[in-house]
Formats: structure tokens, C-alpha cells, sequence
């Protein structure tokens, strides 16, 4: 569930100063935050997973932008969402699709992966690194989607593949086991490292705290890792994880549940549990990943978040911070605080059980 920022932004930035017919310095145009595409997770087995797109100037939202420009429904559980040079790719785990679609959402093609003839595998979480998409499949692989023709290769990785990050050659996924204990297995504790440059290969496994499943780079590569734990005994722990010499370090004691990077490499992070009495409390902190230091809470002006966090993400131009929440029955809704922590605007989302909003830039 991880939240995927586009990298059309750092496309976008690389603009050059031109000179205009009278020897002035023409002004750049600057990047710019066009649209937000939420997606809602639907409920299990109820084919209501479904897109919609917020447009962050008139604080106006368009729900079911899917299935009006195809003609038919998103599909059953949308897991993840990756906004990667002109194209948009909508990972449907349990109708085993990855969608490829045009930044408006019509569909350009349907990638169903599978392994030797088998069963269509289960995509969880989606990563763009050097002109490749990377997705988890929940039975245990590492695929690698070529943007221009599609093609695919795919290298097994661990139990339950969860949520990827990408530093140099290398991408590093993180191996769940969300299933094991259906089997009586314990859940899993690794991250495997994979280099993609020339061929797929499993090149480590680094061990990290039980249950892994989100992960996220800062501006300097490092590695951020969430581990959920066993939902007993064992709490949630937010790691950093060395990319060249593999060191794990354990960041904070509060159960970080889901988190967002900004264009400042500080981490929102959304920390929820529930007391004694079953009453959820929830409550948003910022990591500063650059000094290593705990900032203060974030939620700045008494705002109260209601229902059940379900994501949280930064937009990448305002830093502008997104958190979706869910009562997993009506339509979800949507807080969005300004990166000095004031509630700017709440909206419902269109949709049941937002699993984040993704950013699509432009220039003005």
C-alpha cells in the first residue's frame, strides 16, 4: 500500500533557460500539481474498486474516471497505483490485472503475469526505476514490465511479496509471509535485493523486524522500511536499511502503520492502534530523514481525523500531505493538510477504502 509519487516531476524540472528575441531571460515554467488520482480499494469480492481524479485548484472531485473511459468496472481489490512517464499503471489484485492506461485512464493494455504457463499471479505494489515498472505478486515473484513493448521476466523472490524501492541497479523487495500463518509459518523477515540492470538475479536477503511490507527511498537513497509484526505480540516498527552494507536500524518505538516521503525527505508516518477498550487512536508524525530526528506531531490545528486511516501521501510540488480513511462500509474520505499542518480541505473519495492519491504533474 504503498504511496508512489510520479517521476514525471524530476522530468519536468530539467527545463533550460532560454534567451527571448530581445536578449532577455525567458522565466521557466514552473511544475505544478494538475490532478489527483485517488484510488479506492473497494471491498472483497465485490468487484467496487474504482478511480477518481481530484483537481486540487477548484477542490472538485470526479469519481468513477475508470470505468467512463472504458466501459466497464476497475475490478476486484485496486491494490496500487504508479504514474510513470505518459502512462498510468493500476495494479487489481484480485482480478489479477495490471492495467496500463493513458494519464485520463483509458485503458492502452490489460498485463495479466504468470509463471510458465501457470495461473495469472496477484499484483500488490508498483515501482517505475529506468524506463521498468516493478511489481510484487503475492505468490512469491518480482516482475519487471518493459514500458515500450510489454514484455515481461519475472525472478521468485520470498513469501508474500509486499512493497518495492529502487537504489541504483538494485531493487529491494519486501518479503511479507501475510499468508504463512494459514500454513503454520511464522510471517516473514526479509528484504530480498535484486539487481535488474542486465538480468534479474536475488544478489542478498536482509533480515529486518517481522512482517515487512512498505518501503520508500529519501533524497539520499536510503531505505525506510515498515514492519507490521504479528498483530499480537509483536508491534509495527519503522526500520532504515543501508543500501550498500545492508544495516538495519530501528528508527522509533510508535507503530507506524503507513507512510509518505516529501520532496524534503521528511516521512509522514499515520501510527494506529487501539486502547484497551477496542477505541482507535490515531495520530500523524513526521521523521525528519535527513537529521534522523523525531519531529513533533504533525496535525497542527486540533483536526480530527475520523473513521480508520487507510494511507497517507505527499504531493511532490506543495508537499501538501493526503490521509484517506475508511468506516470499510461507505464511501471513503480524504484530509488535505497543508505541509505547515492545517487542514485545508476534506472530500469523499468516490469510492470505498481510498488506498492513496497519486500526482500527476504539469507545467504552467
Amino acid at each position: 500500500m504503498k504511496k508512489i509519487i510520479s517521476l514525471l516531476l524530476l522530468s519536468l524540472s530539467v527545463v533550460f533557460v532560454s534567451c527571448d528575441k530581445n536578449g532577455g531571460e525567458e522565466v521557466p515554467p514552473a511544475v505544478v500539481t494538475e490532478g489527483v488520482y485517488i484510488l479506492n480499494n473497494g471491498n472483497y469480492a465485490s468487484n467496487d474498486a474504482s478511480l477518481s481524479l481530484y483537481n486540487p485548484e477548484s477542490q472538485v472531485i470526479s469519481a468513477n474516471i475508470f470505468e467512463n473511459a472504458n466501459g466497464k468496472k476497475l475490478g476486484d481489490l485496486a491494490q496500487d497505483m504508479l504514474i510513470y512517464g505518459g502512462k498510468m499503471y493500476i495494479a487489481v489484485y484480485n482480478s489479477k490485472v495490471i492495467f496500463v492506461t493513458d494519464r485520463k485512464g483509458k485503458i492502452l493494455k490489460e498485463l495479466r503475469i504468470f509463471e510458465d504457463g501457470g495461473p495469472n499471479l496477484s499484483p500488490r505494489a508498483l515501482l517505475g526505476h529506468n524506463g521498468k515498472v516493478y511489481a510484487t505478486m503475492y505468490e512469491g515473484f518480482l516482475a519487471q514490465i518493459d514500458t515500450l513493448d510489454f514484455s515481461r521476466k519475472l525472478i521468485e523472490v520470498g513469501d508474500n511479496p509486499e512493497g518495492l524501492a529502487a537504489v541504483d541497479d538494485k531493487v529491494f523487495v519486501a518479503n511479507s509471509g501475510g499468508m504463512n500463518f494459514t500454513v503454520g509459518k511464522d510471517y516473514g523477515n526479509t528484504v530480498s535485493v535484486v539487481t535488474v540492470q542486465d538480468i534479474m538475479q536475488e544478489v542478498a536477503t536482509i533480515e529486518v523486524a517481522s512482517n515487512p511490507t512498505e518501503l520508500l527511498t529519501n533524497i539520499r537513497g536510503e531505505i525506510f522500511l515498515i514492519s507490521m509484526g504479528d498483530y499480537v505480540s509483536v508491534p509495527n516498527t519503522l526500520q532504515r536499511i543501508d543500501p550498500r552494507s545492508y544495516d538495519v536500524q530501528v528508527l522509533t518505538d510508535r507503530p507506524v502503520t503507513y507512510m509518505a516521503m516529501g520532496s524534503d525527505s521528511r516521512l509522514y508516518y499515520i501510527s494506529a492502534q487501539y486502547d484497551e477498550n477496542w477505541n482507535a487512536i490515531t495520530s500523524v508524525g513526521v521523521y525528519n530523514t535527513i537529521s534522523s530526528s523525531m519531529e513533533a506531531d504533525f496535525i497542527a490545528d486540533g483536526s480530527i481525523i475520523k473513521n480508520t486511516p487507510t494511507s497517507i501521501s505527499v504531493d511532490p510540488v506543495t508537499n501538501d500531505v493526503y490521509i484517506g480513511t475508511s468506516d470499510y462500509v461507505s464511501e471513503g474520505d480524504m484530509y488535505v493538510f497543508s505541509k505547515e499542518a492545517k487542514l485545508k480541505h476534506t472530500f469523499g473519495t468516490g469510492g470505498l477504502n481510498p488506498v492513496g492519491a497519486f500526482f500527476v504533474m504539469g507545467l504552467k
